[in-house]
């Protein structure tokens, strides 16, 4: 891979919310599909939606209303790479704010190995390398996830240098 990984992660992650396949993120991407789904598919929906909406508010360097793939990557690196997980947007926070409020389907606060398969299964992403995931996420090793150990994941998703990021349950997140 010539670029680095945590580009080639953010492009991937461009890829799944543009989709009207038009190489921009724009309003018509976030276009609510209620018809025939769950009442937690449309509120996971509207969750996308305001979060693309505020990542595009911060990162639309020429303010023309939709976000390219550039500006995208120039904002990662401008407002994350080189800083740490307190540092995080205000966007990213809710982004990790509202998965880990869908994986924990339970309200505990803390979100088990079957909680995140669920979450996974629920949103048609293998459950495949689950269990390796789910032990790459949780950081103190306890058997369970926290906000922080979500908050840790999003910020490696979108810095680390390294190829082997768990990412799964983030795209999970995305999808429809």
């Amino acid at each position: 891979m010539t670029m680095g990984a945590y580009k080639q992660r953010v492009l991937e992650l461009f890829d799944l919310i543009d989709t009207s396949r038009s190489g921009f993120v724009d309003p018509g991407d976030l276009a609510p599909r209620s018809e025939g789904q769950s009442a937690e598919q449309v509120q996971r929906g509207e969750a996308v939606g305001r979060i693309v909406t505020e990542i595009i508010r911060s990162s639309d360097s020429n303010k023309d209303g939709k976000l390219s793939k550039d500006e995208m990557l120039h904002w990662v690196e401008r407002t994350m790479v080189g800083k740490t997980p307190e540092t995080l947007p205000d966007p990213v926070k809710n982004l990790a704010r509202a998965v880990f409020a869908f994986m924990d389907a339970d309200g505990s606060g803390k979100v088990g190995k079957a909680e995140f398969e669920k979450y996974l299964k629920a949103r048609n992403s293998s459950s495949a390398g689950a269990v390796e995931e789910f032990a790459k996420l949780d950081g103190d090793g306890d058997g369970t996830l926290v906000r922080s150990d979500i908050d840790k994941a999003i910020f490696r998703f979108f810095t680390a240098p390294e190829s082997d990021c768990p990412q799964q349950w983030l795209r999970a997140f995305f999808k429809a």
